[in-house]
């Protein structure tokens, strides 16, 4: 079968020419699927599920009699001065947040909350306050009551005091692992200018090590990146997209709190849909391994893990599986690639500074200013008008270098700035994008979708 995105057609053309006759296995036609029109994320909408095939052939229906799907979901928020909108945001919607991940999508919801300020003597409040999962929508509605937006000092913030709170949050065992993190400000110690912690948080934790601690458990991260504020600092984007990047989730920009529940929901319902072909990718992996293996008696063939999700991904698109994808304005970064593979907070600090030696912000060396916004106004941005990307990648291996290049080449939407996702060729669907904020697009599963599937299995050691 085709590929359905002309990008990812271009990148299976020219991996099967480097790959030779061993990439290509013959197999029968499937007629494409045809992409949907895109569904706005708006809170009160209904969003309308793809039939994803189980390996047995069935679709997955409420009415199956199998056990519902269990999502975990945490809200990791820096609840800062500047963060006031967020949190407003957060409250206002969460009850709605819940009936269309519960009700519309039938999903076993339960909800945690991990707030986070910072250290003394930057900020005396507190570090962290955790709230345990909780499947009353009530309790979590009490919980994000207590939270207002205040205090944060010097500018980077305790990020890795909050992410190790939501590592050791009680998750389920057979849960999708969802974490939402919420912040404009970095951890300390990646070298920014005027941290009061230069060589990393005074508790000790490296947030690249929870990281990967993460990873393992199958806990992926949707960065969320708070404009402009998070753009203020040289590194932070780095750190935002390289969470997203070592976890398989997906990092994304919003210059208004406006956006940010289709964010929460959009953000699910992908990987809910992803989860139910995990099971479908590691058979097939293994499959392939077996078949290989036995192929050359036992020797390895040198077949790498790029080959393997390659193929593994053209199998599987073959017998036309279809989930949904948000579409929505990618958080960019010059030089998360340096600090995406790195072990520690020191190793991600040497890196940065190799590539990109320290400058003065745009806030001439000092740290962004902290504003205290009002919890109780609603959000006083409209969303963005934007152009959204033509990939859903965060993974960008070198096989497809060639293929971000061209989806990538199109103007910037907003001139000068560099996390701006680019034009994706498609005026009518962008302009839809712009009025209905993020969308969810029922089509093929994508090549960066396989790729988060196999990267969380391969890191969870299923693989």
């Amino acid at each position: 079968a085709k590929c359905q995105d002309p990008d990812e057609e271009l990148f299976l053309r020219a991996h099967r020419s480097a790959m030779g006759a061993r990439f290509s296995r013959a197999r029968a036609a499937t007629p494409p699927t045809p992409p949907s029109a895109g569904v706005p994320v708006v809170v009160g909408m209904e969003v309308v599920k793809p039939d994803v095939v189980k390996p047995g052939g069935a679709a997955a229906t409420a009415a199956d009699g199998n056990p519902k799907q269990q999502l975990d979901l945490v809200f990791t928020m820096d609840c800062t001065g500047s963060m006031g909108s967020y949190i407003h945001a957060a409250k206002k919607n969460i009850e709605a947040i819940v009936a269309k991940l519960v009700q519309s999508e039938g999903y076993d919801l339960r909800f945690a909350l991990i707030a986070y300020r910072d250290h003394p003597p930057q900020d005396q409040t507190y570090v962290t306050k955790t709230f345990a999962f909780t499947t009353d929508v009530d309790q979590a509605k009490r919980d994000l009551a207590t939270l207002s937006a205040q205090g944060g000092g010097d500018g980077p913030e305790a990020v890795a005091a909050g992410l190790k709170e939501t590592l050791d949050s009680d998750w389920r065992p057979n849960a999708t692992k969802v974490c939402v993190f919420i912040a404009d400000a970095p951890p300390h110690g990646l070298g920014e200018q005027g941290d009061g912690f230069p060589d990393g948080a005074p508790d000790g934790v490296d947030p690249f090590e929870v990281l990967t601690q993460m990873s393992m458990k199958g806990i992926c991260i949707y960065s969320v990146g708070c404009e402009p504020a998070l753009s203020g600092y040289q590194y932070a984007k780095d750190f935002f997209v390289a969470a997203a990047q070592k976890t398989n989730g997906q990092a994304v920009s919003l210059n208004s709190a406006a956006a940010l529940a289709d964010v929460i929901m959009g953000g699910a319902i992908e990987e809910m849909d992803l989860q139910q072909l995990a099971d479908e990718v590691v058979e097939e992996v293994r499959q392939m391994r077996e078949a290989r293996c036995a192929r050359r008696d036992g020797v390895d063939d040198g077949y790498d893990s790029e080959e393997e999700r390659a193929t593994a991904w053209e199998a599987i698109q073959s017998r036309g599986h279809t989930t949904r994808h948000m579409k929505t304005k990618k958080l960019k970064s010059k030089h998360a690639g340096a600090v995406g593979k790195v072990a520690s907070l020191s190793e991600a600090r040497e890196a940065l500074k190799s590539v990109a030696p320290p400058t003065a912000s745009r806030y001439r060396g000092h740290p962004p200013p902290r504003k205290m916004a009002p919890v109780s106004a609603a959000p006083s941005h409209p969303r963005c008008p934007v152009t959204f990307d033509t990939i859903d990648a965060v993974d960008a291996g070198t096989l497809e270098s060639a293929v971000l290049e061209r989806c990538m080449s199109g103007s910037a939407c907003d001139s000068g700035s560099d996390y701006d996702s680019n034009g994706s060729g498609d005026e009518k669907g962008a302009s839809g994008a712009r009025k209905g904020g993020v969308r969810l697009e029922t089509r093929a599963l994508s090549f960066s979708q396989m790729s988060r599937i196999y990267g969380r299995q391969k890191k969870m050691g299923v693989l």
